[in-house]
């Protein structure tokens, strides 16, 4: 028979292993903020565009995360928020709490990437165009292609156009971050998207190679080009029909020199451009 300090023992191991296992991701519920940016996690901010900032209409705590669509000029910018931490589990699912105003047909979408050693091994996406007022959680199944444990995760959340503008009023709030059980189970990585999407490069700043993974929801011909400071078409990666799915893409840059790139996705009325860094 256990005795009473047995017990406790036992309860305060299992509440010790709950709160390593909820800790994974960085700053979840977004209670703490560092200059106007929430801790552990890098934003699209660049003053005078702050499309990311802290709120007070928190699901749980004293605060949340708040992203919307601002203008300089005459550009709208989308926020765009991500994190990238180790990890040592097979999560089954990225979950979170949500608000959304969508404002020409814009998209709130959220995923997250996991990675061993370096090479992809599994993916989720949410994503969602309906307005929701009130805190509702999303759910986003993780999909494996690989038996292996991860050892990094990058979590991505930003508003997506269904052109190439951007509709100022576009609105989301983000707080409370999990993941799902442990699973052991492998899938097969064979889940048509539901939206385009190009997604952050991965590692970020590299040397010499990178992966840049992009969904397709349909058939049709399909770029993938990289761009140098000027303007300057410096790699093609992709340039050919493809199907609609998941894809991950290599480029090695050996040979080009340190700095600031851009890496631009066309697919039908779909663009999207990210920016990369190459460091040697």
């Amino acid at each position: 028979m256990r005795t009473g300090l047995q017990i406790i023992l036992l309860i305060t191991i299992y509440l010790v292993m709950l709160s390593v296992s909820s800790a994974q991701i960085p700053n979840p519920g977004f209670e703490n903020w560092t200059a106007g940016e929430p801790t552990s996690w890098v934003t699209d901010n660049a003053s005078p565009l702050i499309p990311i900032t802290q709120s007070s209409d928190a699901h749980s705590g004293t605060s949340s995360m708040q992203g919307a669509t601002v203008s300089y000029l005459t550009v709208n910018y989308p926020p765009e928020v991500s994190a990238e931490f180790s990890i040592s589990a097979r999560y089954s699912s990225l979950k979170g709490w949500y608000k959304f105003t969508p404002v020409g047909g814009d998209t709130l979408y959220a995923h997250v990437m996991f990675y061993k050693s370096g090479t992809l091994i599994a993916y989720a996406q949410f994503f969602t165009g309906a307005s929701v007022s009130s805190y509702t959680q999303f759910t986003a199944p993780i999909t494996y292609i690989s038996s292996a444990v991860p050892d990094d995760a990058y979590i991505e959340i930003l508003i997506l156009s269904t052109g190439t503008t951007y509709h100022i009023g576009s609105t989301f709030k983000i707080d409370d971050l999990s993941f799902g059980p442990v699973t052991d189970v492998q899938e097969s990585f064979s889940a048509k998207p539901a939206v385009f999407a190009l997604l952050q490069n991965y590692p970020n700043p590299f040397n010499p190679a990178t992966t840049i993974s992009f969904s397709l929801p349909s058939k049709g011909f399909v770029s993938l080009k990289v761009f140098d400071l000027v303007g300057r078409e410096v790699a093609t990666i992709v340039s050919e029909e493809m199907s609609a799915g998941n894809y991950t893409k290599r480029w090695n840059a050996n040979g080009m020199p340190s700095g600031v790139y851009f890496y631009r996705l066309q697919a039908g009325s779909f663009s999207e451009t990210k920016k990369l860094v190459l460091l040697r």
